[in-house]
Parts: C-alpha cells; sequence; structure tokens
C-alpha cells in the first residue's frame, strides 16, 4: 500500500502535469482563432477558381491539354502529405498517416509506383520507422507554409507532370470541420478533371485575350499553388484544434485523477490516526 508521502508526490505531480496541459490548451486556442480565420478566407478563393478553370474547361476546344486529359494508364504517381511537426494533438497525425499507408499499398496493388512528399517530422519519423521510401521531406513547411513557398513546390510538380516523371498529383491532409472535427481528404489535384463537365451558363460566352486555353494553362500553376497552400492551412487548423480538444480532456482527467488520490490520501491519513488512537488506547489499558 502507497504511504501518505507516496500520494502527495503523486498529487503534486499530477498537478504540475495538469498546469502544463491546461496552458498548451490555452495556446492552441489562442493560435487557433488565426488558423481557423486563415482557412475560411482562402476557401472561396480556392473554391472560385476551381469553378472558372471548370467553366473554361467546358468550353475548351483543346482535348489534348495534359492538365485536364487523364492517362490512359498511371505508372507513378506522387502524394504530398501534410502531418505536424509535434505530437500531443490526439488522434491528428495517427489517423492521416494510416490512411497514406493504406493509399500506398492501395497503389502498390495495382502496380503504381509511387514518390512520397512528407511534410512535418511526424510523418517523416513514421515513414522512418516503417521503412516506408520518402522522396522529399518538407519540415519547416509543417508550420509556416508561405504562398510563395507553395509556388515554388507548384512549380516542381507542374514541370514532372509535364515531363511525364508523374502521371497524377495527390494531397493527403485533415480538412478543418470543427474543433473536434477533422476529416481526412484524398485529393487528386493533377489531371484537374476526368471529363469535360457541361458548361453552367450555356447560353453565355466571352471574348477572351490571349484565348481561352492560353488563359486556361496559365491559370493551373496558380490553382496548384492555391491547393497546396489550402492543405497547410486545413491541415495547421485541424492540428490546433485537435491539440486543443486532446489538452482538454487531458486537462479533466488531470482533475479526476487528483480528485481520486485525494481521497485516497485522506482515507490513508484517516486510517493512520485511527491506528495511532489504538496504540493509545491499547497502551492505557495496559497501564491500568
Amino acid at each position: 500500500m502507497a504511504s501518505l508521502r507516496d500520494i502527495q508526490k503523486r498529487i503534486v505531480t499530477v498537478k504540475n502535469t495538469q498546469k502544463i496541459t491546461k496552458a498548451m490548451k490555452m495556446v492552441a486556442a489562442a493560435k487557433l482563432r488565426r488558423a481557423q480565420m486563415a482557412v475560411i478566407g482562402a476557401r472561396p478563393y480556392t473554391d472560385k477558381l476551381s469553378e472558372i478553370i471548370k467553366e473554361l474547361l467546358s468550353r475548351s476546344t483543346d482535348s489534348t491539354n495534359p492538365f485536364f486529359t487523364p492517362k490512359t494508364k498511371i505508372n507513378n504517381v506522387q502524394v504530398m502529405t501534410f502531418t505536424s511537426n509535434r505530437g500531443l494533438c490526439g488522434g491528428f497525425n495517427s489517423n492521416l498517416l494510416r490512411r497514406t499507408d493504406a493509399f500506398l499499398t492501395e497503389l502498390k496493388g495495382k502496380s503504381i509506383a509511387h514518390d512520397l512528399t512528407m511534410v512535418g517530422k511526424k510523418g517523416r519519423d513514421f515513414c522512418k520507422a516503417r521503412k516506408i521510401n520518402v522522396n522529399e521531406s518538407l519540415i519547416d513547411e509543417a508550420d509556416t507554409l508561405s504562398f510563395e513557398r507553395a509556388g515554388v513546390i507548384a512549380g516542381v510538380v507542374i514541370e514532372k507532370f509535364l515531363s511525364g516523371q508523374i502521371d497524377e498529383f495527390y494531397l493527403v491532409f485533415n480538412r478543418f470541420v470543427s474543433v473536434i472535427t477533422q476529416e481526412i481528404t484524398v485529393k487528386r489535384v493533377l489531371p484537374l478533371a476526368s471529363e469535360r463537365e457541361t458548361s453552367a451558363y450555356p447560353g453565355m460566352d466571352y471574348i477572351y485575350e490571349p484565348g481561352r486555353d492560353e488563359i486556361l494553362s496559365s491559370l493551373v500553376p496558380k490553382y496548384l499553388a492555391n491547393e497546396i497552400y489550402r492543405a497547410h492551412l486545413e491541415s495547421r487548423a485541424s492540428e490546433l484544434g485537435s491539440r486543443m480538444s486532446a489538452m482538454e480532456n487531458a486537462t479533466n482527467n488531470a482533475k479526476e485523477m487528483i480528485g481520486s488520490l485525494t481521497l485516497k490520501y485522506n482515507r490513508a491519513r484517516q486510517a493512520a490516526i485511527t491506528v495511532e488512537l489504538m496504540d493509545i488506547v491499547n497502551g492505557a489499558e495496559a497501564i491500568k
């Protein structure tokens, strides 16, 4: 049975842990507000850009544009997965990495090779522990990916796509829904469309300068950069929301544990006092 001193030490340890988890929750909550506003601000632009590209594609006369023409045989796929640099964020990383591993296994089953770009230390360490080949690790980008940096990454991906090194490009990330809900998303970004959709405005058309197909091709790098940047923002907000929720649960669990240990301490102290009283009473009786 634990002594009173041991129980006291455990109570102090749990209280110190509770202070840490509570502080981490408050920090995550402060950062989450900014990250959430960034996600909300980025979504309309990305959605509208996608809508414009689909509309232009429905009117395009160029049926050979590689950005919009799926290849008959897929030989190599590039996958970019967004994880975090730090832990203590619930199932944010583990669930995403399991989904990535399942997706890579699915590609392997179809005899499709893959290039894996892993964003974040947690993803890199996961692949290293399981001996999964990672072609490129982006560590700093997990916390601070700028739109300019996303444009550089998009340029490299487009170069690989046009040269035939990759046939498809996928983004795997946690889409932010709420503080307690994140949706794992596997999104094919290139090629952009598997089939030409019907125009949303069939009775209308525009005068294009320099030309419809030229404008369509010029929008692709902007679209790809924005998709990569948006995936980062979604992932960042999801990480902070998951950490905030995890730290709140940890704080509540610590509170329950402190209550349980305090009750155990009081019972042990009461038992010790009772034993001492019994010894005094027995000693007095023996003197008589």
